[in-house]
């Protein structure tokens, strides 16, 4: 038996929901695969203006947004379609377990179970389809999108966790952290600004919700994929 460990700081709050889930008592939202997973990206956002000028530039509809900043310029949110809950997962670098961050093998001949004990943490983001980094403030607050999202001082959070994991003979694995997130597709009227108005359609967003983090394991047989593809 091989045992590891690391000390990592928990916040009390999140003791709880560092345990494995244990059976549902309510629907749980689906599992994505946060490393492949690109929905956010999916749809195209388009902006037309009062004028008629219609463009599908992501930094062009990303600066019609921006009006929404300015006290002069008036904007609503419409939901396209019901927001949706998924759980979005990462396989969590191991960074201190052997200086190697992939997963930890149990593949040689003639070995026993791996347990092993250590902590991570994952950042979870805000995500918009018309750029990188979003403006928090104005989706949340000024359109009302995102609006159950704990998070709104920032566009990300960064949850830690420690765990023990067993690793079996022609296993490997690796911890892995989830959060349940909410995805919406909406449609946004511009009063004023430029051009007199525009309604901006198909603006994707995703947030994270008030919720406790969750962690799991990530483990396979020796030689099969794991969520990061890169391992």
């Amino acid at each position: 038996m091989v045992t590891m460990s690391r000390t990592v700081v928990v916040a009390g709050a999140l003791t709880a929901a560092l345990a494995f889930a244990g059976p549902a008592v309510a629907a749980e939202p689906p599992p994505v695969n946060g490393h492949t997973d690109n929905w956010v990206n999916e749809g195209t956002p388009s902006v037309e203006y009062d004028n008629g000028y219609k463009v599908d530039s992501k930094s062009e509809v990303k600066a019609a947004l921006e009006q929404c900043n300015d006290r002069s310029v008036s904007c609503s949110a419409t939901p396209v379609e019901t927001p949706t809950e998924v759980v979005k997962w990462f396989d969590v670098v191991n960074d201190s377990i052997s200086g190697k961050p992939g997963p930890v093998g149990n593949c040689g001949p003639g070995q026993g179970d791996m347990v092993l004990t250590y902590g991570g943490s994952q950042t979870f983001t805000w995500g918009w389809n018309v750029g990188a980094s979003v403006d928090v403030s104005l989706v949340k607050d000024k359109l009302g999108v995102g609006a159950k999202a704990e998070y709104s001082e920032s566009n990300a959070v960064t949850n830690t966790g420690q765990v023990t994991l067993t690793i079996k003979p022609g296993e490997r694995g690796m911890l892995k952290m989830g959060h349940d997130m909410e995805r919406s597709v909406s449609d946004v009227t511009i009063q004023g600004g430029k051009f007199g108005g525009a309604k901006i359609t198909g603006l994707r967003t995703e947030a994270p919700l008030k919720r406790d983090p969750r962690v799991g394991k990530d483990v396979n047989t020796c030689g099969a994929p794991l969520l990061n593809p890169d391992y």
